[in-house]
């Protein structure tokens, strides 16, 4: 019995193991309020998180940060501090953000002396689970980067079909989501949003010959023409 129960404790590790390599957290630069000068940094995390830091760089240099505040952080009361160019974020009781896909923290920065909005970049993200050991984490593009997608291809293998209908439903119905690195991928009908209808427009478009997704379309890569609140990370088979 003692030995069942070491190989299923064995066997368990691994699968958390495989599972963390293969589902990396996810930050990305969310929605940008000039005139406010913040920005939204939006996590996706298939596992809970327990502590974070990144730094945010900005083209052309001269602003610097002011503060953080609101998200997820907020809502699990985290301490959220703010550097010149460093973001840190922790809990003193070891609280977890459990997964999900949302706004992890709104930052605020200095953009006084700017003549235009810098590029926005986020840099060197370090992500912590309760035990405090380090998780695997990838960031989105810079704000003005716009990476090429296949609208309609959820699961990003390449090529749209039924395979990307169930991943969008999978998304939209269970808990906590899987990763979703390609928000515009799965706007089927390019209304910007994300919801049911674009399931239902790519299997009309698939199985009873209705309209095929707006550009860049579900055959080629492209950048989506249409400014919207979703966008697109990598990894992505895109270039």
């Amino acid at each position: 019995m003692k030995k069942l129960l070491l190989t299923a404790m064995i066997l368990l590790l691994l699968t958390a193991d495989r599972a963390s390599a293969q589902d990396p957290i996810l930050l990305e630069i969310g929605f940008v309020d000039a005139s406010q000068s913040t920005f939204e940094v939006v996590m996706t995390n298939s596992l809970p998180i327990a502590g974070f830091q990144f730094d945010v760089t900005f083209d052309p240099p001269g602003p610097v940060l002011l503060s953080a505040s609101g998200g997820s952080a907020e809502a699990a009361g985290y301490d959220v501090a703010t550097g010149p160019v460093t973001v840190l974020g922790f809990s003193f009781s070891l609280t977890e953000i459990p997964p999900g896909s949302e706004v992890l923290t709104v930052v605020a920065f200095d953009c006084s002396t700017c003549q235009t909005m810098p590029q926005i970049c986020l840099e060197n993200p370090v992500i912590s689970d309760v035990n405090a050991n380090s998780m695997a984490v990838e960031v989105g593009p810079c704000t003005g980067q716009f990476p090429e997608f296949r609208r309609g291809d959820c699961n990003l293998d390449g090529s749209v079909n039924l395979g990307d209908a169930i991943c969008f439903l999978n998304v939209l119905f269970i808990f906590p989501p899987p990763p979703w690195p390609c928000k515009d991928s799965t706007d089927s009908n390019d209304d910007g949003d994300a919801n049911i209808a674009d399931a239902v427009f790519l299997l009309t478009y698939l199985f009873i010959g209705g309209l095929p997704p707006p550009p860049p379309g579900p055959t080629v890569c492209g950048v989506d023409p249409t400014l919207d609140g979703l966008d697109c990370m990598a990894p992505n088979p895109c270039p």
